[in-house]
Protein backbone atom coordinates (compact mmCIF):
# COMPACT_ATOMS: atom_id res chain seq x y z
CA UNK A 1 0.00 0.00 0.00
CA UNK A 2 3.05 2.28 0.78
CA UNK A 3 4.38 1.66 -2.65
CA UNK A 4 0.92 2.58 -4.24
CA UNK A 5 1.31 5.71 -2.60
CA UNK A 6 4.54 6.53 -3.32
CA UNK A 7 4.00 6.13 -7.16
CA UNK A 8 0.78 8.00 -6.92
CA UNK A 9 2.62 10.89 -5.54
CA UNK A 10 6.03 10.25 -7.42
CA UNK A 11 3.69 10.49 -10.61
CA UNK A 12 1.31 13.73 -9.65
CA UNK A 13 4.71 15.52 -8.72
CA UNK A 14 6.07 14.44 -12.34
CA UNK A 15 2.89 15.00 -13.83
CA UNK A 16 1.77 17.75 -12.28
CA UNK A 17 3.45 20.04 -10.03
CA UNK A 18 6.35 20.18 -12.48
CA UNK A 19 4.87 21.44 -15.57
CA UNK A 20 2.24 23.49 -13.20
CA UNK A 21 5.72 25.21 -11.82
CA UNK A 22 7.00 25.33 -14.86
CA UNK A 23 4.59 27.26 -16.61
CA UNK A 24 4.41 29.73 -14.01
CA UNK A 25 8.29 30.30 -14.35
CA UNK A 26 7.02 31.22 -18.21
CA UNK A 27 4.63 33.52 -17.19
CA UNK A 28 6.99 35.40 -14.73
CA UNK A 29 9.58 35.80 -17.48
CA UNK A 30 7.03 37.02 -20.17
CA UNK A 31 5.60 39.28 -17.30
CA UNK A 32 9.11 41.12 -17.44
CA UNK A 33 9.32 41.17 -20.90
CA UNK A 34 5.90 43.32 -20.69
CA UNK A 35 7.34 45.12 -17.65
CA UNK A 36 10.65 46.06 -20.11
CA UNK A 37 8.11 47.36 -22.98
CA UNK A 38 5.55 49.54 -21.14
CA UNK A 39 8.83 51.03 -19.80
CA UNK A 40 9.92 51.62 -22.98
CA UNK A 41 6.91 53.10 -24.19
CA UNK A 42 6.82 55.05 -21.10
CA UNK A 43 10.27 56.48 -21.86
CA UNK A 44 9.11 57.05 -24.95
CA UNK A 45 5.90 58.84 -24.42
CA UNK A 46 7.24 62.67 -24.41
CA UNK A 47 9.39 62.22 -27.72
CA UNK A 48 8.78 64.16 -30.77
CA UNK A 49 8.84 60.67 -32.86
CA UNK A 50 7.84 58.25 -30.26
CA UNK A 51 7.36 54.86 -33.05
CA UNK A 52 11.50 55.69 -33.70
CA UNK A 53 12.01 55.56 -29.87
CA UNK A 54 10.16 52.55 -29.20
CA UNK A 55 12.26 51.21 -32.56
CA UNK A 56 15.51 52.16 -30.81
CA UNK A 57 15.24 50.31 -27.60
CA UNK A 58 14.29 46.95 -29.54
CA UNK A 59 10.58 46.72 -29.80
CA UNK A 60 7.81 47.17 -32.11
CA UNK A 61 5.39 50.29 -32.08
CA UNK A 62 2.32 48.19 -32.60
CA UNK A 63 1.08 44.53 -32.15
CA UNK A 64 2.69 42.11 -32.25
CA UNK A 65 5.59 44.55 -30.28
CA UNK A 66 8.26 41.97 -30.19
CA UNK A 67 10.81 41.53 -33.19
CA UNK A 68 11.54 37.76 -31.82
CA UNK A 69 9.30 34.78 -31.42
CA UNK A 70 10.15 33.72 -28.21
CA UNK A 71 9.36 37.15 -26.57
CA UNK A 72 6.52 37.13 -28.95
CA UNK A 73 5.01 34.41 -27.75
CA UNK A 74 5.74 34.59 -23.81
CA UNK A 75 4.42 38.54 -23.59
CA UNK A 76 1.73 36.86 -25.60
CA UNK A 77 0.87 34.35 -22.87
CA UNK A 78 1.92 36.83 -19.86
CA UNK A 79 -0.87 39.39 -21.42
CA UNK A 80 -3.78 36.68 -21.94
CA UNK A 81 -3.03 34.77 -18.32
CA UNK A 82 -2.88 38.59 -16.75
CA UNK A 83 -5.38 39.93 -18.32
CA UNK A 84 -7.74 37.07 -17.31
CA UNK A 85 -5.94 37.51 -13.85
CA UNK A 86 -7.31 41.39 -14.16
CA UNK A 87 -3.99 43.49 -15.24
CA UNK A 88 -4.01 45.70 -17.82
CA UNK A 89 -1.39 46.07 -20.59
CA UNK A 90 -2.77 48.29 -22.21
CA UNK A 91 -0.50 51.83 -23.33
CA UNK A 92 -1.53 54.94 -21.63
CA UNK A 93 -3.42 57.36 -23.51
CA UNK A 94 -2.36 61.00 -23.54
CA UNK A 95 -5.05 63.00 -21.82
CA UNK A 96 -6.71 65.53 -24.31
CA UNK A 97 -5.33 69.23 -23.69
CA UNK A 98 -8.50 70.78 -23.02
CA UNK A 99 -7.05 74.17 -22.34
CA UNK A 100 -6.64 74.80 -25.60
CA UNK A 101 -9.77 73.52 -26.77
CA UNK A 102 -13.26 76.01 -27.27
CA UNK A 103 -15.58 75.27 -24.27
CA UNK A 104 -18.39 73.62 -23.74
CA UNK A 105 -21.38 75.62 -25.46
CA UNK A 106 -19.37 78.19 -26.55
CA UNK A 107 -19.52 79.36 -30.46
CA UNK A 108 -16.06 80.52 -31.84
CA UNK A 109 -17.22 82.44 -34.25
CA UNK A 110 -19.71 84.82 -32.22
CA UNK A 111 -16.98 87.08 -31.10
CA UNK A 112 -16.40 87.55 -34.94
CA UNK A 113 -20.01 88.13 -36.01
CA UNK A 114 -20.92 90.49 -33.54
CA UNK A 115 -21.97 93.82 -35.41
CA UNK A 116 -20.45 96.70 -34.94
CA UNK A 117 -16.58 94.72 -33.92
CA UNK A 118 -14.22 95.21 -36.59
CA UNK A 119 -12.41 92.07 -37.81
CA UNK A 120 -8.40 92.39 -37.18
CA UNK A 121 -6.35 92.60 -40.22
CA UNK A 122 -4.63 89.86 -40.84
CA UNK A 123 -0.55 89.38 -40.58
CA UNK A 124 1.44 90.01 -43.70
CA UNK A 125 1.11 86.62 -45.46
CA UNK A 126 -1.74 85.35 -43.55
CA UNK A 127 -4.81 84.26 -45.08
CA UNK A 128 -7.81 86.27 -43.27
CA UNK A 129 -9.48 84.04 -40.09
CA UNK A 130 -6.24 81.41 -39.93
CA UNK A 131 -5.03 81.18 -36.68
CA UNK A 132 -1.44 82.46 -35.97
CA UNK A 133 0.92 79.28 -35.67
CA UNK A 134 -1.01 76.70 -37.15
CA UNK A 135 -0.55 75.13 -40.66
CA UNK A 136 -3.51 75.75 -43.01
CA UNK A 137 -5.33 72.57 -43.52
CA UNK A 138 -5.05 70.55 -46.54
CA UNK A 139 -7.47 70.37 -49.42
CA UNK A 140 -9.50 67.33 -50.10
CA UNK A 141 -8.18 64.96 -51.46
CA UNK A 142 -3.90 66.50 -50.81
CA UNK A 143 -1.42 64.52 -48.96
CA UNK A 144 -1.35 65.27 -44.88
CA UNK A 145 2.23 67.75 -44.29
CA UNK A 146 5.25 65.32 -43.08
CA UNK A 147 6.48 65.66 -39.96
CA UNK A 148 9.98 67.27 -39.58
CA UNK A 149 12.56 64.21 -39.20
CA UNK A 150 14.35 64.46 -35.60
CA UNK A 151 17.62 62.77 -34.48
CA UNK A 152 16.53 59.73 -33.66
CA UNK A 153 14.87 58.53 -37.15
CA UNK A 154 16.86 56.16 -38.92
CA UNK A 155 16.51 54.05 -41.78
CA UNK A 156 15.50 50.40 -41.17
Amino acid sequence: MLDKLKFILKKTLFFGIFPAAFFVFLFFLGEQFEVGRLGAIASCEGNANPSACIRSKGYLPAAPHYPDLGRRYLGALARAVGGDLGASYKEPVPAADLAAGPQAGANPSAAAAQPGVPAAPAAAGMTPGATPGVAPAAGPGAAPALQPPTPNTRAL
